[in-house]
């Protein structure tokens, strides 16, 4: 049955509040609004943190039925510093399950069959995945002159002008496609991975970059293999230094995702507002008055500062100030494609495929209806009942979004098509879940820090008032973490100066 995004479960408006010394305001409880609030009220701030729908944590929902485990939105997760002593502090260590060691292989579908990704350099040069010529101008990128000319270069171009249509073609696509279900055509280069964008600039190559980081590839701002509003970080390689051991660690939980958002949001007992959306901002005497609430049940408080952790599209739908609505009209109009989330669950016996890896992703060239799939039982365990596997599909994005709006018989039946195809899928799947995303993942397009400057700009001509969200630095999971304890430091800095 279709899951839609947007079902809410209204929860009536508290009492109005005219707030208290050192109070914020937290609008969207996402996992960037919950790390926000959280470390606010660590902090000693009297935090409310309001939700429109009816739930908390936005994109990150799991649901379990008939022994299988459904990821509404991210599937997992890479660990980083700030990561890992958010695990701790929440006392999470022992949820926490790593991935299976085989969930590095990764498989590119190219001419109809799965290719494992080729992951080193000798694995680059014995791979099939990829032509004679193309290895050959790969090893020639070293020659490749650095881009002088000012202004934003799109994903393809960059690649092509680096690496060759090739790689761009059977590499990069199809990994743009799990990390925004995006384009690269239109992406920029610049604001969608700016750490390899920065090896050129600092280095004059990607190969002489990574030779300087002793051969690890910089972690992207951006994940793979989960195009959903706050995707996964797996794209982000080991780089990204976490406390045990020193190194970073593609993990989930026991019971899925959610359980990260149920404990920020048990920790946040008595703050939380759901079913309580926003409608109106304006500033007053140096303080803030958030209106929220249902039709006739809407309350005012007074804050000293705001925070705004929804998708940049909500503020469309919001009264705002002239100062915000001056310069946030470009952030409204951030591009979030939609993306079907289909998770399918089948007998063993009836997949060919020995499914020993993290997933396949696939090309534009294969014209096919998923943009990719992950082997979730293989990736961790007790996703599926004994006997039985669980794979997760991505439809729409940038590249078919008209597929991501189709109903699920229809769905299920195109999947299936490219499953028995390339994975030797038999029979009928035993059970499907459905979970379809109307905006999913916001496009860093081209001409992209126009918007960041608008955010900026925002910020500075309204005191007290913080945009925050994937929108702004980086979609991933990890990302959406250090957003929200970012903000949560900028703001205190503000209180403290304010007095």
């Amino acid at each position: 049955m279709r899951a839609l995004a947007d079902q809410r479960d209204i929860v009536p408006a508290t009492d109005p509040d005219a707030g208290g010394h050192r109070s914020v305001a937290v609008v969207g409880a996402g996992i960037t609004g919950l790390v926000a609030a959280y470390e606010l009220r660590r902090r000693g701030v009297n935090v409310t943190l309001y939700e429109a729908s009816g739930h908390a944590g936005g994109a990150i929902r799991t649901s379990r039925t008939d022994g299988f485990l459904a990821e509404h939105g991210p599937n997992s997760f890479v660990t980083s510093p700030p990561v890992e002593a958010l695990l701790t502090q929440l006392d999470l260590q022992d949820d926490v399950v790593e991935a299976n060691p085989s969930a590095n292989r990764r498989y590119i579908v190219r001419d109809g069959t799965l290719r494992a990704f080729p992951m080193t350099p000798p694995a680059m040069l014995t791979t099939r995945l990829f032509s004679l010529r193309a290895k050959l101008r790969v090893l020639l990128e070293p020659l490749v002159r650095r881009r002088t000319t000012d202004g934003d270069e799109s994903v393809a171009s960059f690649v092509r002008r680096r690496l060759g249509p090739e790689v761009l073609d059977y590499a990069v696509d199809p990994f743009v496609s799990g990390i925004f279900a995006g384009d690269t055509e239109t992406l920029s280069m610049v604001h969608a991975f700016p750490r390899l964008f920065e090896l050129e600039q600092q280095h004059g190559s990607l190969s002489a970059g990574l030779m300087a980081t002793r051969g690890r590839m910089p972690a992207t701002s951006a994940p793979t293999d989960s195009p959903t509003d706050e995707a996964t970080d797996e794209a982000e390689l080991p780089e990204t230094a976490s406390a045990p051991a020193n190194r970073a660690r593609l993990i989930s939980f026991v019971d899925g995702m959610q359980t990260l958002t149920e404990a920020l949001e048990a920790s946040l007992a008595g703050t939380l507002r759901l079913g309580c959306p926003v409608r109106l901002l304006h500033r007053d005497e140096g303080r803030w008055v958030v209106e929220a609430g249902q039709d006739g049940g809407a309350r005012s408080r007074t804050v000293d500062a705001v925070v705004m952790a929804t998708p940049a599209h909500v503020l469309a739908a919001m009264e705002l100030p002239a100062a915000m609505r001056k310069h946030a009209a470009l952030v409204e109009r951030v591009e979030y494609p939609p993306v079907s989330t289909l998770t399918l669950g089948f007998e063993r016996s009836d997949v060919a495929h020995a499914l020993d890896g993290f997933g396949m992703l696939i090309p534009a060239k294969e014209k096919r209806s998923i943009l990719g799939a992950l082997f979730s039982s293989s990736l961790f365990p007790e996703r599926a009942p004994d006997g039985h596997v669980a794979i997760t599909c991505f439809v729409g994005g940038a590249r078919m979004p008209e597929r991501a709006r189709e109903d699920t018989d229809l769905l299920v039946e195109r999947v299936l098509i490219d499953l028995r195809q390339l994975l030797g899928v038999r029979g009928e799947p035993v059970f499907a879940k459905h979970v379809y995303w109307p905006r999913a993942i916001p496009q860093y397009t081209v001409g992209y820090q126009a918007v960041k400057h608008a955010v900026d700009e925002t910020e500075l001509a309204n005191p007290g008032l913080y945009l925050a969200g994937n929108y702004r630095n980086g979609v991933s999971v990890g990302d959406c973490v250090a957003s929200g304890q970012q903000i949560a430091q900028r703001v205190t800095s503000y209180l403290t100066r304010a007095g």
